[in-house]
């Protein structure tokens, strides 16, 4: 008995588009994180400024994650409990940026948990293929470890 072919190139470069730009796009997606920080950060800014616009981002990336699973529960029919579940991120984020103005520690605290979270849950999740899981670990630890720089550097610099 043969064994099967193995996929053409071409075939395999067409399943394997989709999650080369998924790629793309999450790691540029990292880059308006980096530049906030950096301007956060850098000695001839306003450190509250780049804060702000790092929470901003951080808080409409989380939305964005709700979103991918409200998608999901649709298309699925995973029932309201999953839609409930889509909206919780979304709410998080909002709930930091009101705390933005009152205590911005606070803020960045959340929308941390909320990434570390959802991704506790998408890593674990079976219905989301290995390689959509793969990616966001690698992606929502890199977010993680934006987030313990912006706490360090608020730390530092902040009166808080």
């Amino acid at each position: 008995m043969n064994a099967p072919n193995p996929p053409s190139s071409a075939a395999a470069d067409t399943v394997n588009a989709p999650m080369r730009m998924a790629w793309t796009l999450s790691l540029a997606g990292l880059l308006p994180l980096l530049a906030a920080l950096i301007y956060a950060a850098s000695p001839t800014t306003r450190w509250m400024a780049g804060a702000i616009v790092f929470e901003l981002y951080a808080a409409l990336v989380l939305s964005f994650l709700g979103g991918m699973r409200w998608g999901r529960a649709l298309a699925l029919n995973e029932g309201a409990a999953r839609l409930i579940e889509a909206v919780i991120p979304g709410l998080l984020g909002f709930a930091a940026l009101l705390l933005v103005p009152v205590w911005i520690p606070l803020a960045v605290a959340m929308t941390g948990m909320g990434f570390a979270v959802w991704l506790r849950r998408d890593a674990g999740d079976a219905a989301w293929p290995s390689a959509f899981r793969r990616l966001r670990v690698v992606i929502s630890l890199a977010v993680l470890g934006l987030h313990l720089a912006l706490a360090a550097m608020l730390y530092l610099r902040s009166p808080y």
